[in-house]
């Protein structure tokens, strides 16, 4: 994505009720974390999130839609990361999900 744009992303609970949120987010991974932080303050979705295997993000000006599993995006920000710039930004989006989750 490279530039911050607005997403949607959702999640299917177990009973297949469809749940999801707006964001803006500048790659995929960032628009999953912001996505699962505010399903993670909301009651409603808490447990729920936990349980999905992935997130549908969806691109509003590109149009596009995209599938980004769980343990995927867990291991991406378990990684160092490629640089500086990287590593702050990974870091950033560990924080928003509380870095107990990822240990």
């Amino acid at each position: 994505m490279g530039r911050i744009q607005r997403c949607t992303v959702g999640f299917s609970n177990a009973h297949g009720v469809e749940r999801s949120t707006e964001v803006e987010a500048a790659s995929l991974f960032e628009a999953a974390c912001r996505g699962w932080a505010k399903f993670k303050s909301s009651d409603e979705t808490f447990d729920e999130s936990y349980r999905t295997e992935e997130f549908i993000i969806e691109v509003h000006e590109a149009q596009k839609t995209y599938m980004v599993k769980l343990e995927n995006m867990l291991g991406w920000l378990g990684d160092k990361g490629r640089g500086p710039a990287d590593r702050l930004h990974r870091k950033r989006l560990r924080q928003l999900l509380d870095a107990d989750l990822l240990e």
